[in-house]
């Protein structure tokens, strides 16, 4: 009997011989673990290319229907035109493996290789593609269906799902959890209280770093939609709004121009009412929120260290100085 697991990784060796089994591709000459997050990765090599293989995490995609829900999404995109990194049928057809790990199943995916490199998206020019880019999935995506399921990008998603989380490892901190739980009460009332919000298919996880590769002409290939699901257009624009505050907060002139340049490319391919705008950064902050919820909920990805007190009280900081709570939305 073995010690119960809750997070297991898949031997390398064992993956190549399970891959050439399964997909008949005889010259895979290895298989790299790649990168750890909210799922596993590995960089399968073969003679003449490469390949991924997508091992979700079995607490995090439970259901079958989450991930055959993202496979439908970008085999819809690419048949709309977009550059996709697209999942591999094996020697039978079967899109979607089922993989008997120590913790319970878990499902792999073999994708195609995204050529190219990874970009920062840090100048006026990348920023305006990468707009034109994300509006471009935004506008195909409006008529995507799915006969597969995965829950909404919604307020009970965002925020009371992610206050759960909090609420619990902050127990020796209940005077602050009422200050974060209160932010998020405003920031939910906020998009509560807004009408005709732009609704529809989203990434979800729109920073611009390893989910889409570029090639030298700056064309480019999208992968990694593990967070997509229907929700608000504003949100999904929020999160490459963030990434860029993280990365710029220092620099306030750069961080407008590349975002104002962001904004001027996806509006040049679809439009975004006053309203969807306004609310960016009340979205900003939800995104934000999120985030800590799933630090503080999956601590196996880098460890408990990273997210004691100190964490929470860099999070507290951030929302105690949010300024769209202490501004609100009607000069925006």
């Amino acid at each position: 009997m073995y010690f119960p697991v809750t997070y297991s990784t898949l031997s390398d060796n064992a993956l190549t011989e399970y891959l050439i089994k399964k997909y008949e591709i005889t010259d895979i000459i290895k298989t790299t673990y790649y990168l750890r997050g909210m799922n596993d990765t590995y960089l399968v090599t073969a003679s003449e290319q490469k390949y991924i293989f997508r091992v979700y995490r079995g607490d995090w995609r439970k259901n079958y229907s989450e991930v055959g829900f993202e496979i439908d999404l970008l085999q819809y995109l690419s048949e709309q035109g977009i550059s996709v990194s697209l999942p591999i049928p094996d020697a039978e057809g079967e899109l979607i493996q089922v993989i008997r790990a120590p913790e319970g199943n878990r499902f792999g995916v073999l994708f195609t290789f995204a050529e190219g490199s990874e970009k920062a998206i840090d100048d006026n020019e990348i920023s305006n593609i990468f707009g034109r880019a994300v509006a471009d999935i935004h506008l195909k995506g409006d008529n995507f269906q799915s006969n597969y399921l995965r829950p909404d990008i919604n307020l009970d998603y965002l925020i009371k799902q992610s206050l759960l989380t909090i609420e619990s490892a902050m127990q020796h901190r209940k005077e602050d959890f009422k200050i974060l739980e209160n932010a998020a009460n405003q920031l939910e009332k906020i998009i509560e209280e807004q009408h005709g919000l732009d609704w529809g298919i989203c990434h979800g996880d729109l920073h611009g770093n390893t989910n889409v590769s570029f090639k030298d002409d700056l064309s480019m290939t999208h992968y990694d939609f593990d967070l997509c699901g229907y929700g608000w257009r504003a949100y999904d624009i929020a999160e490459f709004r963030l990434a860029r505050e993280i990365r710029l907060g220092h620099d306030n002139e750069k961080l407008e121009e590349i975002w104002n340049a962001f904004m001027k490319g996806y509006k040049s391919i679809r439009p975004l009412s006053d309203n969807d705008l306004r609310v960016i950064p009340v979205f900003v902050g939800i995104r934000q929120l999120w985030l800590m919820g799933l630090c503080l909920k999956d601590p196996h990805i880098n460890g408990s260290i990273d997210y004691d007190d100190d964490f929470i009280d860099e999070k507290l900081i951030y929302f105690k100085n949010l300024k769209v709570l202490q501004e609100g939305i009607s000069n925006r």
